[in-house]
Parts: structure tokens; sequence; C-alpha cells
């Protein structure tokens, strides 16, 4: 029986010096060295150092990335298997990171707002609440690195090719196949991001309710979804950074700076979703309440000024010299 194509398909080598790299090439460069900074992270997740956790899920993040990224030129059921393997150690390792980082912006906010009779007891149920998502996270985590899927994930991540089998397009010129990846990446960002209410983000505080609307919450999954599909367009361009050198380095910029601003406006809507939680609790009292909700409102002004910080960093992440080399 003749194999098909696919399956004929070596792990693309390396060309010689005066080539250009192949598209697998580029993209196998780049997986090595993110499962690297995933390994390398083990240790420390496992003495509970700090930040290990967020490191080893960006790097989880930016293999899947890759992994969506270049799909065409991977066999698809073991990139798939190894995508989903990557978004269950990430999802296990992400409840502890983010209950950190929400305790410590809620406290920080909340010594911003005026003192009043209930802040010391909101500051007391935010503290508890978050202390005890911060242990169960840290508990999850721990069980996750004991896991068989986790010792499943990192045994793939030593492989050679991590696992993978390549596609006889792996073997195309990267020069010409991976622009066009990534710019199909891109336009999917574009898109998103055209439904997003920019033109009203683009004032800071709009004068009349109808405008307003839009800075309420209903849409905040729009916003997560562009942020997104951004921090995937810019892991996307970062990859092609050792090829394609200043061309691609100005698209990470440009798509670094969209993506910060988005991830602070993440971190506003949810700390904004968790304070509305936790003041419609019952027996609270009704000082405590207040402060909630003062403190709900400003975490929804801040996701506000972020949409507004986005209006103005956009255009320069879309703008024609950042995207000429994806033409090519």
């Amino acid at each position: 029986m003749a194999r098909s194509k696919q399956s004929q398909a070596t792990i693309p080598r390396p060309r010689p010096a005066a080539e250009d790299p192949s598209a697998g090439t580029i993209l196998l460069a780049h997986l090595v060295g993110e499962a690297g900074a995933f390994i390398d992270q083990l240790p420390r997740l496992g003495a509970g150092e700090e930040d290990a956790a967020h490191s080893a899920r960006v790097a989880a993040r930016r293999i899947r990335s890759a992994l969506a990224t270049c799909g065409p030129l991977l066999e698809r059921e073991r990139a798939d298997r190894l995508r989903a393997r990557l978004r269950d150690a990430a999802d296990a390792l992400a409840a502890e990171r983010n209950a950190e980082v929400l305790l410590e912006r809620l406290l920080a906010d909340l010594d911003t707002l005026p003192e009043r009779p209930g802040s010391a007891r909101a500051r007391a149920i935010v503290r508890r609440r978050l202390r005890g998502d911060l242990d169960a996270g840290r508990a999850l985590a721990l069980e996750a690195l004991g896991s068989e899927s986790f010792a499943a994930l990192s045994a793939c991540l030593v492989e050679p090719a991590l696992g993978l089998t390549f596609t006889e397009r792996a073997a195309g010129p990267g020069a010409e196949v991976v622009p066009r990846l990534v710019a199909r990446t891109v336009r999917r960002l574009d898109r998103a991001a055209e439904r997003l209410p920019v033109a009203a983000a683009r004032v800071p505080y709009p004068a009349d309710s109808a405008a307003f609307a839009p800075y309420a919450g209903t849409d905040d999954e729009e916003w997560h979804r562009v942020r997104i599909l951004a921090k995937r367009a810019r892991y996307a361009a970062d990859m092609c950074v050792p090829a394609f050198g200043a061309p691609a380095a100005r698209l990470t910029r440009r798509l670094k700076a969209v993506t910060e601003v988005l991830g602070v406006h993440q971190d506003a809507t949810i700390a904004a979703e968790v304070v509305a939680e936790l003041a419609a609790r019952p027996r609270i009292g009704g000082p405590a309440a207040f402060v909630l909700g003062e403190l709900y409102a400003h975490e929804r002004h801040a996701a506000t000024a972020q949409r507004h910080a986005f209006a103005l960093v956009w255009p320069k992440a879309s703008a024609a010299d950042a995207r000429a080399w994806l033409d090519g």
C-alpha cells in the first residue's frame, strides 16, 4: 500500500547556511526553545518559586500559539494532542497565579479609596476570599505536577521535534510560507478588532448615555477575544524575529503594546466581577457593601481607561509599515 504524502514527510532539516531556512526549520527552532523554557520551570514549580507558574504558562501559550498558527505544517492529530496537554497544564497552573494577581490588585486599589467605616471589613472580605482561592490554586498546581498527564507532557516536550510529524509543506521556503501563515493569524485579529467600538473608545468619557453603554461590561468578552488573538499574533511575529529580523521585531513590539493594554483591561474586568459577587453576599453590612461598590466603580473605570489606551495603540499595530513583510 502506498503511503500518503503526509506520512512520507520527515522532520525538516536545516538547510545549508547559504540557503534560506525552511518553514519547518523556523517553526521547529521556536518550538524547541519554548519547550526548553517550559521544562526549565519544572524544578522551580516543585519548589514553589515565585513566578515559576507564570513563566511555565507563558512558554505553554507560546507553543500552543505556534501550533495553531503553523497548523498546515504539522500532522493534525499529534499537534492537537500536544495543544490539549499544554492547555490542561496551563489551566492547572493558572488558578494560583490569577488569585495572587487579583489579591494584590484589589488590596492596592482599596488603598487608593477614601477611608470609610466599611473599609476594614471590605479589605477583610477581599483578603479572605482570594487567599482561599490562592490556597486552592496552589493545591491544584501541586496535584497537577504529580499527575500522569503532566509527566506525559514533559516527556513529549523533550522528544525530538516534540513528537510532532511535519507535512511536506514544512519543507517549503520559510521566506514564503511563514509570513503567509502569520498573516492569516493577523487577519483574524483584524476582523475581531473591527467589531470593537474603537471610535467610541477614543473618547475617554462619552458625553451621552448611549455612547457609554459599551463601557458597562456587556461586551467584555469581545475585548477578551481580541486580547487572545492579539497574543497569538504577537507570538507568531516573535517566532519570526530570528529569521526575518527588524520587520518582525517591529510588529512584535507594537502587538506587545496592544496585549499589555488589553491584559490590564482583562484584569480590571475580572476584578470588577469578583467585587460585584462579594458585594452581593448577604450579611456583609451596608458600610462594607458601599466600599465594595466604590471599588467596583474603580475597576470599571480602569477598564474604560484601557479601552481608550487601546484606541491609541491599535493604529500603530495595524499600520502598513508594521505589516509590509507579511506580503512577502
